[in-house]
């Protein structure tokens, strides 16, 4: 009776964040009932959180401390910063953007989300970053980054005090997007 009522509210929720919230106790021996699973599954697609302005999301770091945010495509295992100008040392494709795509690139990152409460996060066994999000101070020099393998599905930041936001399942793709549309085809459409 209790997971039928569980499917109900699943199935009679909105895509704007009205959404069933399971219970995150550890999961009995032998794991959680499949209902559940499916209900969790389910809440890894994206939806639309409830908005916030874009005068408050770019005061998260490191977004309130760039000059300059630029999305970039790059050669070699991992970005290199070089230590005396702090510019990338292996930049491939460069694009800084303009006002109205750091607004779309925020929301991206922070206004899409989770449809509900998340039990269980699968990761890929690769990691091959080819694209980042890079940010430079008022002297020219990039002082922090967000590694993107938009093949694997993963990050790295070069700071923990950079939040990415929720990695739910569409937003690697949503953020693809907002490269293909800045003109960073490395990494986003060819494999070369």
């Amino acid at each position: 009776m209790r997971f039928a009522l569980l499917l109900l509210a699943f199935f009679t929720t909105t895509a704007y964040g009205q959404f069933l919230k399971l219970s995150t106790k550890p999961p009995p021996p032998g794991g959680y009932p499949e209902a559940v699973l499916k209900i969790e599954k389910a809440n890894h697609t994206c939806v639309k959180l409830p908005t916030k302005s874009f005068a408050t999301l770019i005061k998260k770091y490191p977004f309130n401390k760039s000059a300059q945010i630029q999305l970039a495509s790059f050669k070699g295992d991992k970005l290199q910063l070089q230590n005396d100008s702090g510019r990338s040392a292996n930049l491939y494709e460069v694009n800084t953007l303009q006002l109205p795509q750091i607004q779309s690139l925020t929301n991206v990152m922070y206004n899409i989300g989770f449809g509900g409460t998340i039990l269980l996060v699968e990761e890929l066994a690769c990691y091959d970053p080819k694209n980042a999000i890079v940010f430079i101070d008022s002297t020219g020099k990039a002082f922090e980054f967000i590694e993107i393998c938009f093949e694997c599905q993963q990050f790295n930041s070069s700071s923990e005090n950079i939040d990415f936001g929720e990695v739910c399942n569409e937003k690697f793709n949503l953020l693809k997007q907002e490269f293909i549309r800045a003109g960073v085809l490395y990494g986003t459409k060819d494999k070369k």
